[in-house]
């Protein structure tokens, strides 16, 4: 019998710490060449060292704290209704088809209802404070964590479940130590994409209504006609998004060892 042949690995690739390095250098390049060009006018794409300058100002003086910690406590507040709801309903549809047909519609429903037009409603119906945008974070992010956790939990395999019972586990023993491992990358994949989405949700909600926070921010920075403070802010909330995914997928390497 022949022996199987191990893949074989490229030499020349490279990490992606340091792929990810050289796309950043060369993003910041280009960006500071259409500048340098003016191919692009000063208000639609200040330089980088414009942006730069201006969110040192911004760290500087407070602001930048103050309005990351708002969008940061609005996210994930959001994010930890959205996991609690979405994952305990997952477990329920995963395991009861009945109840899956049942809900499954109106789920999709509330998918299909635009947040930007809801919010204000929301706003309306719970003031101006961190409710409505708890509220509305939880809704972008209640559905990728449902509807991963249902999925992640019917492709464990049957048998493998009626084992455990055969070998006396319990619901609770067969839901700890056989479904919730085996659909672990899944749900953590809805994990990785909710918490992305919450920092996306907490901003909608402070474009409506908000004295604080990145969204706020970038909305004040539009009336300023004030490009460097909007890029600021918008730079700000796509790091605060890549570190939450960046955790997660760190988070996934640790738990998931044995593939």
């Amino acid at each position: 019998m022949p022996t199987p042949v191990a893949p074989r690995r490229d030499r020349l690739a490279l990490p992606h710490w340091l792929l990810w390095l050289i796309a950043l250098a060369g993003g910041l390049l280009t960006w500071h060449l259409l500048r340098r060009g003016n191919v692009v006018p000063d208000y639609m794409l200040p330089s980088p060292s414009a942006v730069w300058h201006e969110w040192w100002r911004l760290w500087g003086n407070g602001v930048m704290q103050r309005d990351l910690k708002t969008t940061l406590a609005e996210a994930l507040s959001g994010f930890a209704v959205a996991f609690a709801v979405g994952v305990g309903l997952g477990m329920a549809l995963a395991r009861t088809r009945m109840l899956s047909g049942l809900v499954s519609p109106f789920v999709a429903a509330s998918q299909a209802m635009p947040i930007i037009a809801f919010a204000p409603l929301l706003v309306v119906w719970f003031g101006f404070g961190l409710l409505p945008k708890t509220i509305i974070c939880a809704l972008i992010v209640f559905f990728p964590i449902l509807v991963n956790t249902e999925s992640g939990l019917r492709s464990v395999d049957r048998d493998l479940i009626e084992a455990s019972w055969t070998m006396g586990a319990g619901p609770w023993q067969t839901l700890w130590y056989i479904e919730i491992p085996l659909a672990l990358r899944p749900l953590l994949a809805g994990v990785r994409m909710g918490l992305t989405l919450a920092i996306t949700g907490a901003v909608v909600g402070e474009f409506v209504a908000a004295s604080a926070g990145l969204g706020y921010l970038m909305n004040y920075g539009r009336t300023l006609y004030n490009a460097p403070m909007v890029f600021a802010a918008s730079i700000t909330m796509a790091l605060v998004a890549m570190a939450g995914y960046a955790l997660v997928s760190a988070l996934e390497r640790l738990l998931i060892t044995w593939e």
